[in-house]
């Protein structure tokens, strides 16, 4: 039976958050809230953070809480800069993934040749790569020729712990190892290291070394003994790795060495890949922020009393909206927000949407289909959806049809809703955008029956086959602490998250969401009238490790046969992806 809960991203303290209450302004921040707005805090050192954007670039045009876009994002933090910070510090950092998630990055030959330039256009002062620029080659060559190497972000490129391997086979930094600077107002003097997380399916063009490994090489060591602790005012690591991350625990151990280093030092970390919002307190002098996911979320942080033994940090989560970006940049409406930057930007977008034809409508969704607001045994459940009226119309040229199977995905491989309204090209890159081929293994039922519940309760949980979010949602009923459940006439729904210091991190009070458990895998099964003991078992080609460690382990146990399986019992299926399927059923539907 699942259990709902409403929507409120946990976090694992790595202390106790009463300790610090003093120090880090009370667990609550205070300020009065306008309209429902929380505003800002701008200290002396003032950051706005992205992460996940997904190709995300060109605002979310069904939901109006994301509904800006990365023009109006340019508009935002140039008026912010101007209107807000004065004298004090702003620095913009991105902590990647770029690709797998809109049209705008996956409708191109290369993914992402268009959307790069777009992004580009951002004035980031830190920005690194996430596991989506490494999971082909196109990706990490252009992220390295079009990204790394551009004179525009010449040293502010960083990567600590990934190397790219050029044409001629050698082996070079991904950006600089690390990035010494100082602040362009109150001087700062800045250290800042990037992380990846310990990702080891990156394709042949890069090599990723564990953060912790990395940092008993000599070039850290080098780091170390130029810019002492009484040279450095803040040491800031940003990369895609987890603000909190109660498996590997990966930026503990960085956090560790690097104290061992820096014991009296600020140490500021950005996250990501987990998509969600967070803010993780580490010490009396270290914080963490990640700001979600798919260009819904600018986070926001300060940090007061720099050079004092008291720093004071303030966090916000700015939904990435006009009304947002035009309230706490200090504009009085939302026209007076855009810069001529940003127009153009914009209109750079509208343009590619149309080259690229993404808005060509192909049907009507008649009505919204859900991840994980809704029960898996929900008609409005994006699985059931899928599982049920969507798969079952693969089809494969290589195998008889009259076989009985089992078709099974990844949920992980489903990236968003679907929303009610129109279906257009774009809409399938949304809901699932990996061209993942299908292959198949010819099994015995008694293995074939069993192998979606051990990839979801088996005694190894593979939670990486589930969205990047479903992990730390997940962890939401063994926190002692709740926030309210809101549900305010007027208030619309999003984000309510409960981080280290509460429940009002959110710059906009929404109302509250349900949130359901999302297994690892879900399936479609068909068995055909008199059918056999064997079956066509289908699955992604991206999870066929799964499948097959899955089935050796059952086996073992049933003893069902007598050999090992291997990729050599794997076998091409072939037919439509998951989102041309999809597609396929909703333009039926029109004719219905």
């Amino acid at each position: 039976m699942l259990t709902a809960f409403w929507l409120s991203i946990a976090v694992v303290s790595a202390i106790p958050i009463g300790k610090f209450q003093a120090v880090f302004n009370g667990a609550e921040e205070k300020g009065h809230d306008e309209g429902n707005f929380r505003d800002l805090k701008v200290g002396e050192l003032n950051f706005l953070h992205t992460t996940d954007t997904h190709g995300w670039l060109g605002s979310h045009l069904t939901q109006a809480n994301y509904g800006a876009d990365w023009g109006d994002f340019i508009s935002f933090t140039t008026k912010f800069k101007e209107r807000r910070i004065g004298s004090n510090d702003l620095l913009l950092i991105d902590t990647g993934d770029k690709h797998d998630g809109n049209g705008i990055s996956d409708a191109t030959v290369p993914n992402g040749i268009r959307s790069t330039e777009i992004f580009n256009e951002q004035d980031y002062d830190l920005l690194t790569l996430g596991n989506h620029e490494l999971y082909t080659e196109d990706n990490t060559i252009l992220e390295y020729y079009s990204t790394v190497v551009n004179d525009k972000f010449k040293g502010k490129y960083v990567a600590s712990n990934v190397e790219f391997v050029t044409n001629e086979s050698e082996i070079v930094p991904f950006g600089s190892k690390y990035r010494f600077f100082q602040t362009s107002n109150l001087r700062y003097n800045i250290l800042a290291f990037s992380f990846l997380f310990n990702f080891q399916r990156a394709n042949s063009r890069a090599i990723v070394t564990p953060a912790a490994e990395e940092l008993q090489k000599d070039w850290f060591q080098e780091v170390v003994n130029s810019y002492p602790e009484e040279k450095v005012d803040v040491i800031i690591v940003f990369g895609h790795m987890p603000i909190t991350d109660p498996e590997e625990h990966e930026i503990n151990k960085v956090h560790a060495i690097l104290r061992t280093y820096y014991p009296n030092s600020v140490i500021q970390y950005f996250g990501g890949h987990s998509h969600i919002r967070d803010f993780a307190i580490f010490d009396e002098l270290s914080t963490g922020l990640q700001s979600g996911r798919f260009a819904e979320t600018v986070g926001f942080l300060s940090i007061d009393n720099v050079r004092s033994e008291a720093p004071r940090f303030s966090r916000r989560y700015i939904d990435f909206n006009k009304d947002s970006f035009a309230h706490h940049s200090g504009v009085n409406f939302k026209k007076d927000l855009r810069t001529e930057r940003g127009a153009n930007v914009s209109s750079k977008i509208g343009e590619i949407r149309e080259e690229l034809n993404l808005t060509s409508v192909v049907g009507y969704v008649p009505r919204s289909y859900y991840m994980d607001s809704k029960p898996l045994t929900s008609k409005k459940n994006i699985y059931n959806l899928l599982t049920t009226n969507v798969l079952p119309l693969l089809k494969s040229k290589k195998t008889n049809s009259s076989k009985s199977r089992f078709i099974l995905i990844n949920t992980g491989s489903i990236r968003y809703d679907l929303y009610e309204g129109e279906f257009t090209k774009d809409t399938e890159y949304i809901v699932s955008p990996f061209s993942n081929d299908w292959n198949f293994v010819e099994i015995p039922l008694a293995l074939a029956e069993d192998v979606a519940a051990y990839l979801n309760n088996g005694a190894i949980l593979m939670t990486s086959m589930g969205p990047p979010e479903s992990r730390m949602k997940a962890e939401l009923p063994k926190r002692r602490d709740s926030c309210p459940f809101i549900h305010t006439p007027g208030f619309t729904k999003g984000y309510t998250t409960l981080d280290d210091f509460g429940c009002k991190g959110d710059d906009k009070v929404h109302n509250s969401e349900l949130y359901f458990p999302v297994p690892n895998v879900v399936q479609s099964v068909e068995l055909q009238a008199g059918w056999s003991e064997s079956v066509h078992f289908v699955f992604y080609s991206f999870i066929q490790p799964y499948v097959i460690n899955a089935l050796n382990a059952l086996n073992e146990e049933k003893k069902v046969v007598t050999y090992k399986f291997s990729d050599a019992d794997c076998m091409k299926y072939g037919g439509k992806s998951t989102g041309e399927l999809l597609k396929d059923y909703i333009r039926s539907l029109d004719k219905s």
